[in-house]
């Protein structure tokens, strides 16, 4: 089910049962925004961590904190951070399919609210949601894709990221600023051609 306002995905969500999550849940966890929902980059996400699930917030723990040091040094400034799945799951565990597909249409009504001009997917779990298991998830950090009219990048998820210190070239770290480097400039690219009344064609790069 999708909804067409936040305040009907608002109450929708905090009464979902449908998978077996609910039952463990502290509360479900919102998305969080830099400025204005309406946000340039939509950043999707894996599942809540035991902070976000006593805050009720996305992306507020140790994953988050990176992820917004990261967004900082590359000058991302308007961005929009959700997660695949709303309930944390026991243990931190990854996911399961039908838990991932439960929260699909919640995904679904948050993209469409927010109309973003660019997707980031943070981790497999991520990928695999919104490009329905397509490709290897290291190939995929190579291309831009589209998902129906919005352009999408994939990068390691922050998680992941904190147990790699290396910074070294091809490291997930190197690899994963080097997404948020074209991310930045393609938005950046984006800007400069609607100011000046051209359309950006998005392609593979």
């Amino acid at each position: 089910m999708t909804c067409s306002t936040w305040q009907e995905l608002e109450t929708s969500t905090n009464n979902c049962q449908a998978c077996e999550l609910y039952k463990e849940r502290t509360q479900v966890v919102a998305a969080r925004y830099s400025k204005t929902r309406d946000a340039d980059l939509l950043i999707i996400g894996e599942a809540p961590g035991q902070i976000e699930d006593k805050q009720g917030l996305a992306f507020i723990g140790d994953s988050g904190k990176l992820l917004d040091i990261m967004l900082d040094a590359v000058g991302l400034e308007s961005y929009f951070v959700t997660n695949v799945v709303r309930c944390r799951p026991p243990d931190n565990r990854t996911p399961a399919k039908v838990e991932c597909q439960s929260c699909w249409g919640f995904l679904q009504s948050e993209i469409a609210l927010v109309k973003p001009k660019a997707i980031l997917c943070l981790g497999k779990v991520a990928a695999k949601t919104v490009f329905n298991g397509m490709g290897k998830f290291e190939k995929l950090m190579r291309s831009r894709y589209q998902f129906f009219e919005y352009p999408v990048w994939v990068a390691y998820h922050p998680a992941y990221l904190l147990r790699q210190p290396q910074l070294s070239p091809h490291s997930p770290k190197w690899e994963t600023w080097q997404v948020l480097c074209r991310v930045k400039l393609y938005l950046t690219l984006k800007d400069t051609a609607s100011h000046n009344g051209l359309r950006l064609e998005s392609s593979d790069e």
